[in-house]
């Protein structure tokens, strides 16, 4: 990866055709299908790990998050499939393939309790909402091309996680994810991260176990490891926390955004 942010400019500006590409090789034929129909009724935009994990080359499947720029008629357009809605106005909907997570932007969280107007240049938008940086980036499947911010650029740079847009309704998963990609992917927590979700630590009481067992489906981290890990901070064992999390049948924690704030 180039080290000259303009040079990671240029690199993620010229990535919108290969990542097109890349999503027909990588997404089983159920789940493109459906969203190139979509695409022909609205803005479709594809956001979380997917991309990211495009740009550290790791190129493996999981979950597809995508938010429309205008509602679709979910129960018309996937009445042969199982779906259900998430507690932030998101749907799950399970394709043979794997499961698609679907926003309207509209409903998305932070547009609730922030952004009130966002009629224009929404793919601009989108990545302002991100909680982590390394989420501040969106791919529109109707142009063919990403939107980002400087935070996403300069997290391909140092390899280093921090947060962009800091409200968010789950701030125990916001903790949680935050050792757990650093651990997962081998990154460093900026200060400014690791001092805020300190404090929110010091300042409140959280149920990390329930948590931990809603998102992931197990506990990955116990609540005196949490504790350890925040109260006197020294990076983790990298190679021994990334070889046991990527035992955990390759259960890739989805990043804890204010656009989808249940991950």
């Amino acid at each position: 990866m180039a080290k000259k942010l303009i040079d990671i400019r240029t690199l993620i500006d010229k990535s919108g055709p290969a990542f097109y590409q890349y999503l027909h090789q990588l997404l089983h034929d159920d789940i493109m299908e459906k969203l190139m129909e979509i695409n022909l009724q609205t803005d479709v935009y594809i956001f979380s790990g997917i991309i990211r994990n495009y740009f550290l080359k790791i190129y493996r499947k999981r979950d597809v998050d995508v938010v429309l720029g205008n509602e679709i008629n979910i129960t018309e357009r996937f009445k042969d499939l199982p779906f259900q809605k998430n507690s932030f106005g998101g749907y799950k909907i399970s394709f043979p393939s794997g499961p698609l997570d679907l926003w309207f932007i509209k409903d998305t969280w932070a547009f609730q309790h922030s952004q009130k107007t966002f009629e224009f240049n929404l793919e601009k938008k989108i990545p302002d909402t991100a909680f982590f940086n390394f989420s501040s980036i969106v791919y529109s499947l109707n142009k063919k091309q990403f939107y980002y911010t400087k935070h996403f650029v300069k997290f391909l740079r140092d390899k280093k996680l921090d947060y962009v847009y800091k409200e968010n309704p789950n701030y125990c998963l916001c903790i949680v994810n935050t050792l757990y990609y650093a651990d997962r992917y081998e990154l460093k927590i900026a200060d400014r991260l690791l001092n805020f979700i300190t404090d929110l630590y010091k300042k409140n009481l959280y149920d990390f176990q329930t948590t931990q067992l809603k998102h992931f489906g197990e506990i990955i981290y116990s609540d005196s490891e949490i504790e350890k890990r925040l109260t006197s901070y020294q990076p983790a064992n990298v190679s021994k926390n990334s070889k046991n999390i990527s035992k955990q049948s390759h259960r890739s924690a989805k990043r804890t955004v204010a656009i989808n704030s249940s991950r």
